[in-house]
């Protein structure tokens, strides 16, 4: 008689993966739009029309639309600090993406 397979479950390691790939993006998008939303608070002699049409890239194009207020919208914030927040956030979540495929849990 051949015994059926048992199910296994991941491993810690593999589950701690598996959250940071599911919660990154998240964060992601929560940080890049509240850095855009309060540049944009910031910014005194702007007209009302372009401050609302950022706005809305930014809540109606999910993560896109912060990133390219941060990258091209003007924002007042310094070029080291706009790069280190994009690209320091999509290396991180390329990072764990690449792990947990390594491991060969993640896909």
């Amino acid at each position: 008689m051949i015994n059926p397979p048992i199910p296994t479950t991941p491993g810690f390691f593999l589950q701690l993966l598996a959250l940071y790939a599911y919660l990154l993006p998240i964060l992601l998008y929560v940080l890049w739009s509240a850095l855009a939303l309060a540049d944009m608070g910031r910014r005194t002699p702007w007209p009302t029309v372009q401050r609302v049409l950022w706005a809305a890239a930014v809540f109606f194009v999910p993560y896109l639309g912060a990133a390219a207020y941060l990258l091209l919208g003007g924002a007042q914030m310094a070029r080291s600090v706009k790069l280190t927040v994009l690209g320091g956030g999509l290396a991180a979540y390329a990072f764990v993406l690449l792990i947990g495929v390594g491991v060969g849990g993640l896909a």
